[in-house]
């Protein structure tokens, strides 16, 4: 949809085309109207405009004046003056100007329809143009460092489905890694980092850091480093070249082994920083790096002695003292704290299948489990469970579902049978909240539409009143999405329903003999009794006095 505006300090034309500009049936506009370039000016201060159409020589501000003030203002709007035969100087001024163009005022409304089909055309060419691809390319390159850090990070946090890793989109964001081959990946934490007082003074130290990892590594290695939301900084590392053997692999360790000394020692006298690191003893798959990080990120807080300055090269050692004996159910029956974060998100966002495939993961991680006893298992149905409780806290829907879900069973395994039981459990609240989703959706549209239809019907005899900006300020939503959700809520576009309505109130109110047609045309908002007629014999075929006169010989 695109916005004209009509500005003619002469009433008949600015009404004339305004009718015009209304009805054309291969273009969806949005149509304002203003007597003087000065309400034009008040127009432009509420809404952006794609198109005006005004009058050059007009009182108080004229055409060229109102040019720079779009100008000003909303500078990719196009400008279609109307003009005399005497005033080309006028004219002559104003093409200077990109965007403008003009016509005789003498040329009829098919002539007005064409320029406003080809400014039309000209608009979504340009949106299509390449320039505005290369622009969006150039912003594209500026970002790919932090398009690089959030896509690594959202395959450590288990937050990218696997066919999402693949080279090309490794090409794209400049990743120097292949993704075919495994990784080693190598974790870092600055000990005194809290002390840092701003968020800035962080980010300094963190980027001083980088560059001197990358002074001792990049040499013999490929990597990709960044920096997570806990200001750890992480490593996925491969051998440079096509070094990718057992034998590359092996030299790729101990190099990496070799000058981590050197760089805490450096970190230490250059930036006055302690850093601990834990390095991955062997290489991991792409697919199963998030599960590999979630383990080093657990051995990096599992403290031996102050932890400061940690170097830890072989996670075996670790590893063992962290297995319980039951551990062939530990890893199975583990949930990392992102997917948890996932669940979440996809709650409140009303991601339903998405929601669905995470919650059928965590059920099939504990379905070989027999005992209700089981620790992890246990916490795994607390975490979920505690995921719901916020969900329903925060929207204040405890009262409504307590009972449909019986929430007592919400934060109580032990209610449950089996683990089977218990999942199938969180899956009836999953649909029950989400259903209640849906519902408050569509509550809340119905009831945003019955206020636009209420208002609408309330000031039919004021054409601002009705105009698609006027009701998105009413709402407090874009122009467009009102429009957009006017349309999915009704099934009809809003111009229709206004016209609709103003016609169904025209014919109600033509049934009574003693209302003029001037008035009845004021009422329904036409104004003019001419602009009535012109209008109501386009709708029906007659004319608003031929049409009383068929009521009353009924």
């Amino acid at each position: 949809m695109y916005r004209v505006l009509v500005v003619d300090d002469e009433m008949i034309i600015a009404d004339g085309l305004y009718e015009v500009l209304q009805t054309i049936p291969q273009l969806e506009l949005d149509v304002y109207k203003a007597y003087s370039g000065m309400e034009a000016v008040r127009q432009f201060d509420r809404t952006r405009f794609d198109i005006v159409l005004t009058d050059i020589r007009m009182p108080g501000l004229d055409g060229l004046q109102l040019l720079e003030k779009i100008r000003e203002r909303w500078p990719q709007c196009r400008v279609i003056f109307l003009t005399g035969y005497n005033e080309f100087s006028y004219i002559y001024s104003a093409i200077q100007y990109e965007k403008v163009s003009y016509l005789l005022k003498t040329e009829g409304y098919e002539k007005v329809i064409q320029m406003v089909e080809h400014a039309v055309a000209e608009i979504e060419t340009e949106l299509k143009a390449q320039s505005l691809l290369k622009i969006a390319q150039e912003q594209l390159d500026n970002m790919r460092g932090m398009l690089q850090n959030e896509y690594v990070k959202r395959i450590l946090n288990e937050q990218l489905d696997v066919k999402e890793i693949h080279q090309e989109q490794f090409d794209e964001l400049a990743i120097p890694l292949q993704a075919d081959r495994p990784i080693l990946i190598m974790l870092g934490r600055i000990n005194s980092l809290s002390n840092r007082t701003t968020y800035s003074e962080k980010s300094r130290q963190l980027y001083r850091i980088k560059l001197i990892a990358e002074q001792y590594l990049s040499s013999h290695v490929s990597f990709v480093d960044v920096v997570n939301e806990h200001m750890d900084l992480i490593w996925l590392i491969q051998p440079l070249g096509n070094n990718l053997d057992k034998e590359g692999w092996e030299r790729t360790l101990t190099f990496v082994k070799g000058n981590l000394e050197l760089v805490q020692a450096a970190c230490r006298e250059s930036v006055g920083e302690l850093l601990s690191f834990v390095l991955d003893d062997s290489t991991v798959a792409w697919t199963e790096a998030a599960e590999r990080f979630a383990t080093l990120t657990m051995l990096m807080n599992y403290r031996i002695g102050q932890g400061g300055g940690m170097l830890l090269l072989d996670k075996q050692m670790v590893e063992q003292e962290l297995q319980q004996s039951d551990g062939s159910h530990r890893e199975k029956s583990q949930i990392r704290q992102a997917k948890l974060e996932q669940l979440a998100d996809q709650l409140e966002h009303g991601q339903r299948v998405e929601f669905s495939k995470t919650l059928l993961a965590c059920a099939d991680s504990v379905k070989e489990i027999d005992s209700m006893h089981d620790v992890p298992a246990q916490e795994l149905y607390y975490s979920i469970g505690l995921v719901f409780l916020s969900y329903m806290n925060r929207w204040h829907l405890v009262e409504t579902v307590a009972t449909q879900i019986g929430l007592h069973k919400l934060m109580q395994p032990g209610e449950h049978e089996s683990w089977k039981v218990a999942f199938e459990y969180l899956a009836r609240v999953e649909d029950i909240l989400f259903n209640l989703q849906n519902q408050e959706e569509e509550r809340r549209a119905n009831a945003i539409i019955s206020l636009i239809q209420k208002h609408i019907k309330d000031n039919l005899h004021n054409p601002d009143e009705v105009s698609l900006v006027k009701l998105a300020e009413l709402v407090y939503f874009n122009p467009s999405y009102l429009s957009r959700l006017f349309k999915q809520v009704t099934g009809s576009n809003l111009s229709d329903y206004i016209s609709s309505t103003r016609m169904t109130r025209a014919k109600s109110l033509l049934e009574n003999p003693n209302i003029k047609i001037q008035e009845v045309a004021e009422q329904v908002g036409y104004g003019t009794a001419t602009n009535f007629t012109r209008y109501f014999r386009k709708i029906t075929h007659m004319t608003p006095l031929e049409y009383r006169t068929s009521i009353f010989n009924k």
